[in-house]
């Protein structure tokens, strides 16, 4: 639970806040019964979720009802919010929720296309509350879907249906900045302004936990690799791992921040984080998903959207549902997108304009940035797989030190061969489909 004072801004000020800031809600009615609860199960590595819920009734009596909310802050010392960049972190995700979305959804009016992506928003603030801490905060408020039935999908390994669902969803999602850009939108890069650059590298600094994460995740792929040569099992697999390490085996960071890149043509306003934990699915009565919500968006960026598909494709597809899927899964994300922008834009899938976006241009682009979501996926696919108590590992000495020797060791072994024959399995893919090509330019 959180400290006193904390505790006595969520559960008094904070509901004031959100009746005086939420559109739907009368700036001047009541709310009583307060209850703020902590769930462990829903601590976050920089964040502290808290359930809030309180009756609300309008000041005409016309309007009263429970709201069931989730409060999202920021938690940790000065030192662990400035090494993790939690500062820039949340407060572009506090940024996209109030200023991004709600242009994006306006895009779409009279389009058919619905813009329910996430949970709504009830309030938004980053920046010193006196009141609640003597830190700069970010506190953000959402409606508690759980309610409804959605819930997380499968822990690591998603299905069919759920994967298909994501591709649809974020297609929909990235096709407003590509809208918006070939109308030449004025406010597009106002929008793009406003997101806080979240670079790996800057001149000579690094971003300090991510340069220990990805250098420790290939560290674990290599150190497998050289006890097990028989796994290098094509020439141009060897070459290619070769390659790899001899460019950036030491600084991973380097090449993910060259793949973070903007351009002209392909980059857009990302998710930055879209993976299965940052979802929820509502299914049916069968269990087959049927809606889906995304949240988490402290790692948005305005890059490629590759970032957005390879990320949750390589971290949640067996290799069998890879080799059976992966090419029309990235179809689906393509021809959603096209449809997307025919139908914004009230035009037609030959228009010269949406040239860029079509199948085989957007295939170049793609091979091009892939390798991004293998990179996140050498570090962070040990943590989803490890036994709980791992996991409890790494968690503790990731907030404490990411420098130590603890974190070190238990990101090496965590989750066993299992985790190794994957991660190789992950690289041989990308291989195979000509992802690591972009280490020899």
């Amino acid at each position: 639970m959180a400290s006193d004072r904390k505790t006595v801004f969520l559960t008094t000020e904070l509901p004031r806040r959100i009746l005086h800031h939420s559109p739907d809600l009368d700036s001047e009615g009541k709310f009583s019964d307060v209850k703020l609860s902590t769930p462990d199960h829903l601590d976050g590595f920089m964040s502290t979720i808290h359930k809030l819920s309180f009756a609300y009734e309008s000041a005409n009596g016309s309007d009263a009802r429970t709201l069931n909310l989730m409060v999202k802050v920021m938690k940790g010392s000065d030192e662990f919010r400035e090494s993790s960049m939690a500062k820039t972190q949340f407060t572009n995700e506090i940024y996209i929720y109030t200023k991004v979305l709600p242009v994006f959804k306006e895009l779409l009016e009279g389009s058919g296309i619905s813009a329910n992506w996430c949970p709504k928003v009830y309030y938004g603030e980053a920046g010193h509350l006196p009141t609640y801490s003597d830190q700069y905060e970010t506190i953000l408020v959402l409606e508690d879907i759980s309610p409804m039935g959605y819930k997380a999908g499968p822990r690591l390994d998603l299905e069919e249906d759920h994967l298909r669902m994501m591709a649809r969803n974020i297609a929909s999602f990235h096709a407003c900045t590509y809208a918006m850009r070939i109308r030449k939108d004025p406010r597009l890069q106002k929008l793009i302004d406003g997101i806080i650059p979240l670079e790996f590298t800057c001149g000579e600094n690094k971003f300090t936990s991510y340069d220990v994460l990805f250098k420790l995740g290939v560290d674990r792929l290599f150190q497998y690799l050289d006890a097990h040569s028989e796994e290098l099992d094509t020439d141009d697999f060897k070459q290619d791992i070769k390659l790899f390490r001899q460019r950036y085996g030491v600084t991973p960071i380097e090449l993910m921040q060259h793949l973070i890149r903007r351009d002209d043509v392909y980059s857009v306003i990302l998710h930055g984080d879209y993976n299965r934990n940052n979802v929820l699915f509502q299914s049916d009565a069968d269990g087959k998903p049927i809606a889906l919500k995304m949240f988490d968006f402290q790692e948005n960026r305005y890059a490629t959207p590759v970032i957005d598909l390879t990320f949750f494709m390589y971290m949640s597809m067996t290799a069998e549902l890879r080799d059976r899927h992966w090419d029309s899964l990235v179809r689906e994300y393509q021809s959603t997108l096209m449809d997307s922008l025919v139908a914004i834009l009230k035009t037609t899938k030959e228009d010269p304009l949406l040239a860029p976006y079509r199948y085989e241009p957007f295939m170049d682009h793609f091979k091009q940035h892939a390798v991004y979501g293998v990179i996140v996926t050498l570090h962070f696919l040990p943590w989803m797989m490890c036994p709980e108590e791992e996991c409890e590992q790494l968690s503790y000495h990731f907030a404490r030190d990411v420098h130590s020797k603890e974190l070190a060791h238990w990101t090496r072994v965590c989750g066993g061969e299992e985790v190794d024959k994957r991660l190789v399995g992950v690289l041989r893919h990308a291989s195979s489909k000509g992802y690591l090509d972009v280490v020899k330019q």
